[in-house]
């Protein structure tokens, strides 16, 4: 998968756990109050003049408190070399251009019941079981046979997104979502069918309840929307 890809499946996952935060916990940070113009003037660095000239100057970094300083000086030596180009360097490659923002994000959520929780060593082998396997960006991914392609996702629903490699023992989340991006490797409609029935299949061995990226319970007349929307898709890009 492609570096750009990735970087895409980032800012998904993101975006997702973002609007998941409310299931899941995420209490707000207290804001810090703000410091006082004379705290601030009194903690902003000085700029005191020497004996050089009016041009050169040392930064003043010492603690206010204490008195004591690193001595660093505010403006270095540029490093410039002996002038002469490195005839051996190799020519950097041209960069490719950045593949375009997906134009359709479908996901699914998968929540614990009754505010229990989904153990590291359960969702593992529950992701196993059902074909997906662990990957790039740390999160699961269902493979398009003969490709390296990924048809779609499974990431944690909290912050930070992703799972720990090592942490599967003492791992633990209240939910995961799945989604797929398109354009995808594969037909809309055959990439949505796979992602759900591995969802539904997933959510049975974890006693976790399937919800729609609203985070509503996902009901029959959903099913039938997306499904059209998918074969629209589908019929579009033929």
């Amino acid at each position: 998968m492609e570096t750009s890809t990735l970087r895409w499946i980032i800012i998904i996952v993101g975006a997702l756990i973002l609007g998941s935060i409310f299931l899941f916990g995420n209490p707000d940070k207290k804001r810090k109050p703000r410091a006082s113009r004379r705290q601030e003037k009194h903690n902003a660095r000085r700029l005191e003049p020497t004996l050089d000239g009016p041009d050169e100057a040392i930064a003043d970094t010492s603690d206010p408190l204490t008195g004591e300083g690193s001595g660093e000086i505010g403006q270095g030596e540029l490093d410039i070399g002996d002038g002469q180009p490195d005839l051996t360097a190799e020519p950097s490659a041209p960069r490719k251009p950045p593949p375009p923002p997906p134009e359709k994000i479908v996901s699914l959520f998968l929540v614990a019941r009754d505010n229990h929780i989904i153990n590291g060593a359960e969702l593992l082998q529950a992701a196993i079981n059902t074909g997906m396997e662990f990957g790039e960006m740390n999160v699961f991914h269902r493979i398009l046979e003969g490709t390296d392609k990924s048809l779609f996702c499974l990431a944690n629903a909290a912050k930070p997104g992703n799972f720990s490699r090592d942490e599967w023992n003492t791992f633990a989340t209240g939910g995961v979502v799945l989604f797929l991006t398109l354009p995808g490797p594969a037909f809309a409609l055959d990439t949505w069918d796979s992602m759900l029935a591995t969802a539904r299949r997933i959510g049975e061995i974890l006693n976790a309840e399937l919800m729609d990226d609203e985070h509503k319970p996902f009901t029959r007349q959903k099913e039938a929307r997306i499904r059209e929307e998918m074969r629209a898709w589908d019929r579009s890009k033929s």
